[in-house]
């Protein structure tokens, strides 16, 4: 990403289009929440997802226990333990606690992928407060939402991103199997986006402030 250059792909060339973007007092709204129901909408929901990471001034011990029984408690069954790890999984979403060290503070890292097409990004992270420890600090969250195109839909999807984001903020860079990029939100929200195709159809990733998942 560090030789990213302002090169409109075939992918996103419909994306932006000079004098097509919506004066910020036109827009709907210009937040994630809002692109993320739009986007499903209009495609086929695969998965999205949140991460929370924040640090805490107590052993690493204390806060696996506290986590631990969270899980145990809320979740049940299908929760694992392995050392400084703890992970639930399910049909629908899998949620995985990561809790280590740096000699100063105890930090955790909790991911969120969800499979149910009904629950956004914004109920996980309501989800995701109630894991948390009340003493977190420097608290971070990432979103990201991925879908299948839908080829007759496909103009839809491309009109939702093109009225949130400030094309002149738009860096595309082309790779083997579609293009990437990063931009701002009308809301000055930075926003990772990912085109690929393989042989099951072409996806769209797009993530907040960046996409932490593989695609």
């Amino acid at each position: 990403m560090k030789k990213m250059m302002k090169v409109i792909s075939t992918i996103v060339l419909s994306l932006i289009v000079i004098g097509a973007v919506p004066t910020k007092s036109e827009l709907p709204s210009d937040n994630f929440d809002f692109i993320e129901n739009q986007i499903k909408e209009s495609s086929e929901f695969i998965q999205n997802g949140i991460k929370v990471e924040y640090s805490v001034s107590q052993p690493i011990s204390k806060e696996i226990s506290r986590i631990e029984k969270y899980f145990n408690l809320n979740f049940h069954k299908n929760v694992q333990t392995d050392g400084n790890s703890i992970i639930y999984d399910d049909s629908t979403k899998q949620i995985k606690a990561l809790v280590w060290s740096d000699n100063e503070n105890t930090k955790v890292q909790i991911i969120y992928i969800n499979n149910d097409k009904n629950a956004n990004t914004f109920h996980l992270k309501k989800e995701l407060n109630q894991m948390q420890n009340i003493a977190a600090k420097n608290i971070k969250y990432f979103n990201f939402i991925k879908v299948k195109i839908i080829e007759e839909r496909k103009q839809n999807l491309l009109e939702i991103l093109k009225n949130n984001i400030d094309k002149d903020t738009l860096e595309i860079m082309d790779i083997h199997n579609g293009s990437v990029g990063k931009a701002n939100l009308y809301d000055g929200n930075k926003v990772n986006i990912g085109f690929v195709k393989y042989d099951t159809g072409e996806y769209l990733v797009i993530g907040t402030p960046v996409i932490f998942i593989t695609y």
